[in-house]
């Protein structure tokens, strides 16, 4: 189970005002999950990040990773993996011969947002560390959430009375 006021705490640390000024979590559809930002940054500042961040991933989606510069500074946008079995790519031929397996579907994404003058590298650093603590807990949601029932039962009818 994910609590809010941890994934906050979490985002909280990776900050490293005033370069590495926001980090969000949102879905690839573009759900906010949790922010954090040092300073407080607008909601209108955070739903762009995310809206931008959503477009950089649907145009970068097989890297796993993508960058863009805004108005807001850089940012740098990462899949939350599952965390893997081992050591193997899950993408990777397996060594039997059998075909690729295809790489299931982001649950969430990072987006880390800086200002121009914070090297790519360091952010890329940065959202790398903070996705491998997200990424266990996460990935312990794509079961449930696979099992559970995409489109709810419709309630009965309710019955009026003539």
């Amino acid at each position: 189970m994910l609590v809010l006021s941890t994934l906050h705490k979490l985002l909280s640390k990776v900050l490293s005002p005033p370069q590495l000024h926001t980090a969000v979590l949102f879905t690839p559809s573009g759900q906010l999950v949790s922010s954090a930002s040092s300073p407080t940054r607008s909601k209108d500042d955070i739903r762009v990040i995310v809206g931008v961040g959503s477009e950089v991933w649907q145009e970068i989606d097989a890297q796993g990773m993508g960058m863009a510069e805004s108005e807001l500074g850089r940012i740098l946008v990462l899949r939350v993996e599952d965390p893997a079995p081992s050591s193997a790519d899950p993408a990777a031929p397996a060594e039997n011969g059998d075909e690729e397996k295809p790489r299931e579907e982001a649950l969430m994404l990072v987006a880390l947002n800086a200002t121009e003058d914070m090297d790519w590298g360091d952010l890329q650093a940065k959202g790398k560390e903070l996705v491998a603590h997200l990424s266990r807990p996460i990935g312990k949601l794509r079961e449930p959430l696979k099992t559970s029932s995409v489109s709810p039962t419709p309630p009965p009818p309710s019955r009026l009375p003539r």
